[in-house]
Protein backbone atom coordinates (compact mmCIF):
# COMPACT_ATOMS: atom_id res chain seq x y z
CA UNK A 1 0.00 0.00 0.00
CA UNK A 2 1.32 3.43 -0.92
CA UNK A 3 1.70 5.25 2.39
CA UNK A 4 1.78 8.76 0.92
CA UNK A 5 -1.65 8.34 -0.69
CA UNK A 6 -4.30 9.61 1.70
CA UNK A 7 -7.53 7.95 0.67
CA UNK A 8 -9.65 10.25 2.80
CA UNK A 9 -8.37 13.31 1.03
CA UNK A 10 -11.27 12.31 -1.21
CA UNK A 11 -14.85 12.72 -0.11
CA UNK A 12 -16.65 11.71 -3.31
CA UNK A 13 -15.76 9.04 -5.87
CA UNK A 14 -17.90 8.32 -8.93
CA UNK A 15 -17.90 4.86 -10.49
CA UNK A 16 -19.50 4.76 -13.94
CA UNK A 17 -20.60 1.21 -14.62
CA UNK A 18 -21.06 -0.78 -11.42
CA UNK A 19 -20.47 -4.35 -12.59
CA UNK A 20 -17.73 -6.73 -11.49
CA UNK A 21 -14.86 -4.23 -11.71
CA UNK A 22 -16.79 -1.12 -10.75
CA UNK A 23 -18.44 -2.90 -7.84
CA UNK A 24 -15.11 -4.30 -6.68
CA UNK A 25 -13.58 -0.81 -6.74
CA UNK A 26 -16.43 0.39 -4.53
CA UNK A 27 -15.97 -2.48 -2.09
CA UNK A 28 -12.17 -2.14 -2.11
CA UNK A 29 -12.44 1.58 -1.35
CA UNK A 30 -14.52 0.90 1.72
CA UNK A 31 -12.22 -1.94 2.82
CA UNK A 32 -9.23 0.41 2.48
CA UNK A 33 -10.84 2.86 4.90
CA UNK A 34 -12.52 5.30 2.54
CA UNK A 35 -15.22 7.13 4.51
CA UNK A 36 -16.60 9.36 1.76
CA UNK A 37 -19.42 8.80 -0.71
CA UNK A 38 -19.23 6.25 -3.50
CA UNK A 39 -21.56 7.21 -6.34
CA UNK A 40 -22.66 4.54 -8.79
CA UNK A 41 -23.67 5.68 -12.28
CA UNK A 42 -25.43 3.33 -14.67
CA UNK A 43 -28.09 2.92 -17.34
CA UNK A 44 -30.39 0.36 -15.72
CA UNK A 45 -32.24 1.07 -12.48
CA UNK A 46 -32.28 -2.64 -11.66
CA UNK A 47 -28.49 -2.88 -11.83
CA UNK A 48 -28.07 0.20 -9.67
CA UNK A 49 -30.47 -1.20 -7.07
CA UNK A 50 -28.38 -4.38 -7.02
CA UNK A 51 -25.20 -2.33 -6.52
CA UNK A 52 -26.80 -0.63 -3.52
CA UNK A 53 -27.94 -3.98 -2.12
CA UNK A 54 -24.38 -5.33 -2.47
CA UNK A 55 -23.08 -2.21 -0.64
CA UNK A 56 -20.74 -1.50 -3.55
CA UNK A 57 -21.91 2.14 -3.64
CA UNK A 58 -23.71 4.59 -1.36
CA UNK A 59 -25.70 6.57 -3.93
CA UNK A 60 -26.84 5.86 -7.48
CA UNK A 61 -27.97 7.86 -10.48
CA UNK A 62 -28.63 7.32 -14.17
CA UNK A 63 -27.55 10.90 -14.93
CA UNK A 64 -23.86 10.95 -15.85
CA UNK A 65 -23.37 14.69 -15.30
CA UNK A 66 -25.07 14.58 -11.90
CA UNK A 67 -23.09 11.49 -10.98
CA UNK A 68 -19.67 13.08 -11.54
CA UNK A 69 -20.52 16.50 -10.08
CA UNK A 70 -18.36 17.31 -7.04
CA UNK A 71 -16.36 14.07 -7.39
CA UNK A 72 -12.58 14.24 -6.96
CA UNK A 73 -12.16 10.89 -8.75
CA UNK A 74 -14.17 9.35 -11.59
CA UNK A 75 -13.55 5.77 -12.75
CA UNK A 76 -14.98 4.61 -16.07
CA UNK A 77 -15.91 0.92 -15.85
CA UNK A 78 -18.19 0.46 -18.87
CA UNK A 79 -17.46 -1.18 -22.23
CA UNK A 80 -15.15 0.96 -24.38
CA UNK A 81 -17.88 1.54 -26.94
CA UNK A 82 -19.68 3.80 -24.47
CA UNK A 83 -16.66 5.93 -23.57
CA UNK A 84 -17.10 8.65 -26.16
CA UNK A 85 -20.69 9.39 -25.16
CA UNK A 86 -19.84 9.27 -21.47
CA UNK A 87 -16.84 11.56 -21.79
CA UNK A 88 -18.94 14.06 -23.74
CA UNK A 89 -21.72 13.84 -21.18
CA UNK A 90 -19.49 14.39 -18.16
CA UNK A 91 -17.03 16.98 -19.53
CA UNK A 92 -18.98 20.09 -18.51
CA UNK A 93 -19.81 18.73 -15.04
CA UNK A 94 -16.30 17.84 -13.87
CA UNK A 95 -14.65 20.08 -11.30
CA UNK A 96 -11.23 21.51 -12.16
CA UNK A 97 -8.57 19.17 -10.80
CA UNK A 98 -10.74 16.06 -10.90
CA UNK A 99 -8.89 12.83 -11.62
CA UNK A 100 -10.44 10.58 -14.25
CA UNK A 101 -9.29 7.05 -15.00
CA UNK A 102 -10.73 3.86 -16.46
CA UNK A 103 -10.40 0.07 -16.47
CA UNK A 104 -10.53 -0.53 -20.23
CA UNK A 105 -8.47 -3.25 -21.88
CA UNK A 106 -7.13 -0.98 -24.62
CA UNK A 107 -5.50 2.37 -24.09
CA UNK A 108 -4.49 4.21 -27.29
CA UNK A 109 -8.05 5.05 -28.32
CA UNK A 110 -9.17 5.78 -24.74
CA UNK A 111 -6.31 8.21 -24.07
CA UNK A 112 -6.95 9.98 -27.38
CA UNK A 113 -10.68 10.30 -26.64
CA UNK A 114 -10.04 11.70 -23.19
CA UNK A 115 -7.50 14.18 -24.55
CA UNK A 116 -9.97 15.39 -27.17
CA UNK A 117 -13.16 15.48 -25.10
CA UNK A 118 -12.21 16.36 -21.52
CA UNK A 119 -11.28 19.91 -20.45
CA UNK A 120 -7.64 20.70 -19.82
CA UNK A 121 -8.39 21.32 -16.14
CA UNK A 122 -9.13 17.61 -15.65
CA UNK A 123 -6.37 15.08 -14.98
CA UNK A 124 -6.98 11.93 -17.03
CA UNK A 125 -4.70 8.91 -16.64
CA UNK A 126 -5.53 5.63 -18.39
CA UNK A 127 -5.54 2.45 -16.29
CA UNK A 128 -6.05 -1.27 -16.84
CA UNK A 129 -6.24 -3.50 -13.74
CA UNK A 130 -5.33 -7.06 -14.68
CA UNK A 131 -8.08 -8.55 -12.53
CA UNK A 132 -11.53 -9.93 -13.13
CA UNK A 133 -13.21 -12.97 -14.66
CA UNK A 134 -15.69 -13.95 -17.32
CA UNK A 135 -18.44 -12.96 -14.84
CA UNK A 136 -19.73 -9.42 -15.24
CA UNK A 137 -22.35 -8.59 -12.60
CA UNK A 138 -21.93 -6.62 -9.39
CA UNK A 139 -23.03 -9.72 -7.49
CA UNK A 140 -19.58 -11.16 -8.31
CA UNK A 141 -17.72 -8.09 -7.01
CA UNK A 142 -15.12 -8.62 -4.28
CA UNK A 143 -13.26 -6.21 -2.03
CA UNK A 144 -10.04 -8.19 -2.54
CA UNK A 145 -10.25 -8.46 -6.33
CA UNK A 146 -7.22 -6.18 -6.84
CA UNK A 147 -5.05 -7.62 -4.05
CA UNK A 148 -1.55 -8.24 -5.48
CA UNK A 149 -2.96 -7.88 -9.00
CA UNK A 150 -1.00 -5.86 -11.54
CA UNK A 151 -2.58 -2.59 -12.67
CA UNK A 152 -1.13 -1.09 -15.84
CA UNK A 153 -1.11 2.70 -15.89
CA UNK A 154 -0.89 4.29 -19.34
CA UNK A 155 -0.70 8.10 -19.34
CA UNK A 156 -0.76 10.25 -22.44
CA UNK A 157 2.41 12.06 -23.59
CA UNK A 158 1.37 15.32 -21.90
CA UNK A 159 0.14 13.85 -18.61
CA UNK A 160 1.89 15.46 -15.62
CA UNK A 161 4.06 13.00 -13.68
CA UNK A 162 2.29 14.02 -10.45
CA UNK A 163 -1.03 12.85 -11.91
CA UNK A 164 0.50 9.50 -12.84
CA UNK A 165 1.85 9.08 -9.30
CA UNK A 166 -1.56 9.94 -7.87
CA UNK A 167 -3.40 7.33 -9.96
CA UNK A 168 -0.76 4.73 -9.14
CA UNK A 169 -1.29 5.56 -5.49
CA UNK A 170 -5.02 5.02 -5.86
CA UNK A 171 -4.61 1.51 -7.30
CA UNK A 172 -1.98 0.63 -4.74
CA UNK A 173 -4.11 1.74 -1.80
CA UNK A 174 -6.84 -0.70 -2.86
CA UNK A 175 -4.32 -3.52 -3.08
CA UNK A 176 -2.81 -3.48 -6.55
CA UNK A 177 0.72 -3.38 -7.92
CA UNK A 178 1.32 -0.83 -10.64
CA UNK A 179 3.43 -0.57 -13.76
CA UNK A 180 3.54 2.41 -16.13
CA UNK A 181 3.56 1.90 -19.91
CA UNK A 182 2.84 4.12 -22.88
CA UNK A 183 -0.62 3.50 -24.40
CA UNK A 184 0.99 1.96 -27.50
CA UNK A 185 3.22 -0.35 -25.46
CA UNK A 186 0.18 -1.39 -23.47
CA UNK A 187 -1.91 -2.25 -26.52
CA UNK A 188 0.90 -4.12 -28.31
CA UNK A 189 1.72 -6.27 -25.29
CA UNK A 190 -1.87 -6.90 -24.19
CA UNK A 191 -2.77 -8.01 -27.70
CA UNK A 192 -0.50 -11.02 -27.09
CA UNK A 193 -1.35 -11.94 -23.51
CA UNK A 194 -5.00 -10.91 -23.21
CA UNK A 195 -6.74 -10.17 -26.50
CA UNK A 196 -5.26 -12.99 -28.59
CA UNK A 197 -5.99 -15.65 -25.92
CA UNK A 198 -9.65 -14.64 -25.97
CA UNK A 199 -9.78 -14.90 -29.76
CA UNK A 200 -8.01 -18.28 -29.61
CA UNK A 201 -10.47 -19.56 -26.98
CA UNK A 202 -13.40 -18.46 -29.13
CA UNK A 203 -11.84 -20.16 -32.17
CA UNK A 204 -11.38 -23.42 -30.25
CA UNK A 205 -15.01 -23.40 -29.15
CA UNK A 206 -16.27 -22.62 -32.66
CA UNK A 207 -14.12 -25.44 -34.04
CA UNK A 208 -15.30 -27.91 -31.40
CA UNK A 209 -18.97 -27.30 -32.15
CA UNK A 210 -18.54 -28.89 -35.58
CA UNK A 211 -19.61 -32.55 -35.64
CA UNK A 212 -20.55 -32.03 -31.95
CA UNK A 213 -16.95 -32.65 -30.81
CA UNK A 214 -17.62 -30.37 -27.84
CA UNK A 215 -19.84 -33.08 -26.33
CA UNK A 216 -16.71 -35.15 -25.75
CA UNK A 217 -14.67 -32.32 -24.18
CA UNK A 218 -13.23 -32.66 -20.69
CA UNK A 219 -11.85 -30.36 -17.95
CA UNK A 220 -8.80 -29.37 -19.99
CA UNK A 221 -11.01 -27.96 -22.72
CA UNK A 222 -13.13 -26.17 -20.11
CA UNK A 223 -10.03 -24.60 -18.54
CA UNK A 224 -8.54 -23.56 -21.89
CA UNK A 225 -11.76 -21.98 -23.17
CA UNK A 226 -13.13 -20.44 -19.95
CA UNK A 227 -12.62 -16.87 -21.18
CA UNK A 228 -14.74 -17.51 -24.26
CA UNK A 229 -17.72 -17.04 -21.91
CA UNK A 230 -16.89 -13.34 -21.58
CA UNK A 231 -19.21 -10.65 -22.90
CA UNK A 232 -19.27 -10.75 -26.74
CA UNK A 233 -20.18 -7.05 -26.93
CA UNK A 234 -17.30 -6.03 -24.65
CA UNK A 235 -14.80 -8.14 -26.57
CA UNK A 236 -15.99 -6.81 -29.92
CA UNK A 237 -15.14 -3.32 -28.63
CA UNK A 238 -11.72 -4.50 -27.42
CA UNK A 239 -10.81 -6.15 -30.71
CA UNK A 240 -11.98 -3.17 -32.76
CA UNK A 241 -10.17 -0.57 -30.67
CA UNK A 242 -6.92 -2.57 -30.78
CA UNK A 243 -7.34 -3.93 -34.31
CA UNK A 244 -3.80 -3.28 -35.56
CA UNK A 245 -2.07 -4.97 -32.63
CA UNK A 246 -4.51 -7.90 -32.51
CA UNK A 247 -4.02 -8.62 -36.24
CA UNK A 248 -0.26 -8.60 -35.67
CA UNK A 249 -0.67 -11.01 -32.73
CA UNK A 250 -2.91 -13.32 -34.78
CA UNK A 251 -0.24 -13.43 -37.50
CA UNK A 252 2.38 -14.33 -34.91
CA UNK A 253 0.20 -17.14 -33.56
CA UNK A 254 -0.34 -18.47 -37.09
CA UNK A 255 3.46 -18.50 -37.57
CA UNK A 256 3.93 -20.31 -34.26
CA UNK A 257 1.34 -22.94 -35.13
CA UNK A 258 2.85 -23.28 -38.61
CA UNK A 259 6.20 -24.07 -37.01
CA UNK A 260 4.54 -26.76 -34.90
CA UNK A 261 2.69 -28.10 -37.96
CA UNK A 262 5.92 -28.46 -39.94
CA UNK A 263 7.57 -30.35 -37.09
CA UNK A 264 4.55 -32.59 -36.73
CA UNK A 265 4.37 -33.18 -40.48
CA UNK A 266 8.03 -34.32 -40.43
CA UNK A 267 7.30 -36.43 -37.32
CA UNK A 268 10.26 -34.65 -35.72
CA UNK A 269 9.95 -35.90 -32.15
CA UNK A 270 12.99 -34.00 -30.88
CA UNK A 271 11.76 -30.67 -32.29
CA UNK A 272 8.24 -31.21 -30.93
CA UNK A 273 9.63 -32.11 -27.51
CA UNK A 274 11.89 -29.04 -27.53
CA UNK A 275 8.93 -26.79 -28.49
CA UNK A 276 6.71 -28.19 -25.74
CA UNK A 277 9.50 -28.11 -23.14
CA UNK A 278 10.27 -24.44 -23.83
CA UNK A 279 6.60 -23.59 -23.40
CA UNK A 280 6.26 -25.59 -20.18
CA UNK A 281 9.38 -24.09 -18.62
CA UNK A 282 8.38 -20.53 -19.53
CA UNK A 283 4.89 -20.98 -18.05
CA UNK A 284 6.26 -22.68 -14.92
CA UNK A 285 8.62 -19.73 -14.32
CA UNK A 286 5.75 -17.27 -14.78
CA UNK A 287 3.49 -19.24 -12.40
CA UNK A 288 6.27 -19.32 -9.80
CA UNK A 289 6.77 -15.55 -9.96
CA UNK A 290 3.07 -14.71 -10.08
CA UNK A 291 1.89 -16.98 -7.31
CA UNK A 292 4.92 -17.26 -5.06
CA UNK A 293 2.96 -15.67 -2.18
CA UNK A 294 -0.21 -17.70 -2.82
CA UNK A 295 -1.23 -21.31 -2.28
CA UNK A 296 -2.03 -22.95 -5.59
CA UNK A 297 -4.68 -25.63 -5.96
CA UNK A 298 -3.36 -29.10 -6.84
Amino acid sequence: MRKNFEINSLDRVSIIGVGLLGGSIGLALRAAGFTGTRVGVGRRASSLRKALACEAVDEVTRDVAAGVARAQLVVLCTPIGRFEGLLRGMAHALMPGTYVTDVASTKVKVVRLAGRLLPGTVRFVGSHPMAGSEKTGVEFARADLFERSLCLVAPGPKTPPAAVRWIRGFWEVIGGRTLTLTPREHDDLLARVSHLPHAAAAALVNLSVRESAIELAGPGFADTTRIASGSPAMWTDIFRTNRRAVIKAVDRLINELSTFRRRLDRDDADAILKWLTASKEARDRWISRRYKSKVLPP
